[in-house]
């Protein structure tokens, strides 16, 4: 019988109950897919009147999806998401600190925070007490790990810290992405970091040279147009125009990829004041 006071879990209340230590990574992901709904719908439909279109009718109800979608999810995990980013944003804060009596005045504060985060956050605050020599009890029943990563030996216990190996932005394996997409551990590899650098830069520049100095060649024989990605998507019979010139979708186009590219910057990180 259940308690007075309470009520019974339906089915999505007992799943979300079960992914406790996955709830952060859940709202982070299911903001973006929203966001990105919302944004689809809203350009192709109010932007760009995809719903008058005949050609493209076949797009409306699934751009209509996205947005209501998007609109009703982002409603929902948009103000979820910036709580756990302010929780996100303290804890990591104190996982900075080297001052053990300071450590010890916000542990209440820096505790909320990983309950709410989740077991691999928790791991790294317990790791930040072994560091620190911080004996509060065992809170959570899981093994300590690296607070910031690097290796440190506290009492004869060698622990792993992490930090950056480089901080050159070519060489990091701790970029802004990764920090801000928990769980995606490909991020932290240097290799798809450089990857989405080369990507970002090279699909950047050509889109820019297209819609400045245009990248393709007019009856003239000289490369002064370019291709209008709106006029391309919608099928129209004039999709190359004199440059510069300059359409809706590779305007966004280029923010993604400008966007993409500083987001694989290094994370700031203990010391970096003081280089």
């Amino acid at each position: 019988m259940a308690r007075r006071g309470t009520a019974r879990l339906g089915p999505f209340g007992r799943w979300w109950r079960s992914q406790s230590d996955r709830h952060f990574q859940i709202i982070v992901y299911s903001t973006i897919i929203s966001t990105a709904g919302l944004v689809w719908g809203f350009v192709f439909l109010f932007v760009l009147d995809g719903y008058s279109d005949p050609e493209v009718e076949h797009l409306v109800p699934w751009s209509w999806l996205a947005f209501v979608g998007g609109l009703v999810g982002a409603f929902f995990a948009a103000p979820e998401f910036h709580v756990y980013w302010g929780q996100r944003n303290t804890l990591e804060d104190i996982l900075l600190l080297d001052s053990r009596p300071e450590i010890l005045r916000r542990h209440k504060e820096a505790e909320d925070a990983a309950d709410m985060l989740g077991k691999s956050y928790q791991a790294r605050l317990m790791g930040l007490y072994k560091v620190h020599n911080v004996n509060i009890g065992k809170r959570y029943r899981v093994d300590p790990v690296s607070p910031i990563m690097s290796t440190a030996s506290i009492g004869g216990d060698e622990i792993e810290i992490q930090f950056p190996s480089e901080r050159s932005w070519w060489g990091t394996n701790d970029s802004v992405l990764a920090g801000t997409l928990p769980g995606l551990h490909a991020l932290r590899q240097q290799s798809v970091n450089r990857g989405l650098i080369a990507g970002s830069v090279i699909t950047t520049l050509l889109l820019t040279s297209n819609t400045l100095w245009g990248l393709f060649t007019s009856s003239s024989g000289e490369r002064d147009h370019t291709l209008d990605l709106t006029a391309s998507i919608y099928d129209l019979s004039r999709v190359y125009e004199p440059s510069p010139h300059y359409d809706i979708i590779s305007l966004l186009f280029i923010a993604l990829f400008v966007g993409l590219l500083l987001s694989t910057r290094p994370r700031t990180g203990p010391g970096d004041e003081e280089e």
